[in-house]
């Protein structure tokens, strides 16, 4: 039996909506293909950036001030590039550090969640709330007690 072609697998590297809110993050890998003033070039924007700086160099060696002028825009644009892949490879690089921090942080039990804390500061951050204390956990005073109960467990 024949199937409708909307119901066709789709083939390629087609957007997917896969529900990733990343609008198109730039890859340091990516090659382009770059149709300049005079010439066909190719290569990741770092390469490209080079190859149009070379260009612009040789054309002001040679006086031909306006298509120095143009590769250097080509090389700009290609800088630009490279330097917004750079920038989402370390925000990925922070985001992922923040990850691994967060999943090697010690996870409290349930029973240690369920215990009343007490009010070690004596700031007046405990409060009581429907019989249960409630205990305000900044995170210097999340390692305090953290601490305070390593050192009474340890003695």
């Amino acid at each position: 039996m024949r199937q409708p072609q909307n119901a066709k697998r789709g083939r390629g590297r087609g957007r997917r909506g896969n529900g990733n809110a990343q609008p198109n993050v730039p890859n340091r890998n990516t090659s382009y293909e770059s149709n300049g003033p005079d010439v066909k070039l190719r290569g990741n924007a770092q390469q490209l950036n080079e190859k149009y700086l070379a260009l612009a160099h040789d054309a002001a060696a040679a006086g031909e001030r306006i298509t120095a002028e143009a590769y250097t825009q080509f090389a700009d644009h290609y800088f630009r590039l490279h330097q917004a892949a750079v920038d989402a490879a370390e925000e990925r690089r922070a985001q992922h550090a923040e990850r691994q921090s967060r999943a090697e942080a010690p996870q409290p039990s349930i029973e240690e969640e369920a215990k009343p804390q007490p009010d070690t500061e004596g700031d007046g951050a405990a409060e009581k709330a429907d019989g249960a204390e409630v205990v305000d956990l900044s995170p210097a005073k999340l390692s305090e007690m953290v601490q305070e109960e390593q050192d009474s467990a340890s003695a």
